[in-house]
């Protein structure tokens, strides 16, 4: 307990060492404490001087020899003490120094943050790229989509994005046009953290999928095989509504077909 709250203050294993030694054997030459935490006797005073330096260590010249001994515990407050206001002093110039910068910190930050992008992707491998870039989402994806063009071309590698979307706890809400493998699916809604409203697909059918999540819209054409990444806060903004407001009708919509297929 006592060596590491000696360590706390800044010494290193030689000087934890050697103040140890002095704190336990009163007055000696540097010859003594050498021995007793075997070490050359010039490193053992090198040492020591730096512990009188440092205030730890109290020395005495008798004669042509040098003689050490600990300072009185209390010390080791002063010493902590000295430390804290000398770090409060570096934090407190930190903060002066930032404020001055901030006005130019806070500009660059919001034109980082306002600036949209774009970013295309083709292939097979940019659409997964698309989609993996999902699975970063902080919130709920909201989707339009159709499970059979995602069977149909990827069937193995959305078995597995679906797979890491549950472990990462993402859920998402889905459109979807009521065909039977979409029917189908729908029936894992629950263990697979999805709710869902199905669409008359006679009338509503779509293949590509569009996801919104995290101030960002992707689009993939898994048909056309291509895929694009849109980072904007007011698309994402204008879309959020568009879903919402097509949930509102979907989920009508899904009722009359469940209360249809019931009769």
């Amino acid at each position: 307990m006592i060596e590491s709250i000696v360590k706390s203050i800044g010494l290193n294993e030689k000087e934890g060492r050697v103040f140890m030694a002095v704190l336990g054997h009163g007055e000696q030459p540097a010859s003594t404490i050498g021995k007793l935490v075997k070490m050359p006797r010039n490193t053992t005073r090198f040492v020591l001087d730096r512990l009188s330096e440092r205030g730890l260590v109290k020395k005495k010249v008798v004669g042509n020899s040098q003689y050490y001994s600990a300072e009185e515990p209390e010390s080791l407050i002063h010493i902590l003490e000295k430390k804290r206001i000398d770090e409060n002093a570096k934090i407190d110039t930190r903060i002066r120094d930032l404020e001055e910068v901030m006005a130019e910190l806070e500009t660059r930050f919001k034109t980082g943050h306002a600036k949209p992008k774009v970013t295309f992707y083709e292939g097979d491998e940019g659409i997964m790229k698309v989609y993996d870039d999902t699975l970063t989402s902080s919130e709920t994806i909201r989707s339009f989509a159709c499970f059979d063009m995602m069977i149909e071309k990827l069937n193995e590698y959305f078995k597995s994005y679906f797979d890491r979307r549950v472990q990462k706890k993402i859920p998402i809400r889905w459109i979807h046009p009521d065909t039977p493998l979409d029917i189908e699916e729908a029936k894992r809604d629950k263990s697979e953290m999805r709710e869902g409203c199905l669409i008359p697909h006679q009338k509503y059918h779509f293949t590509p999928e569009i996801q919104i999540y995290d101030e960002k819209l992707n689009i993939t054409s898994l048909r056309e095989r291509l895929g694009v990444i849109i980072e904007s806060r007011e698309i994402y903004g204008a879309m959020s509504v568009a879903f919402e407001l097509a949930w509102k009708e979907a989920a009508r919509l899904d009722v009359l077909r469940t209360k249809k297929g019931k009769v």
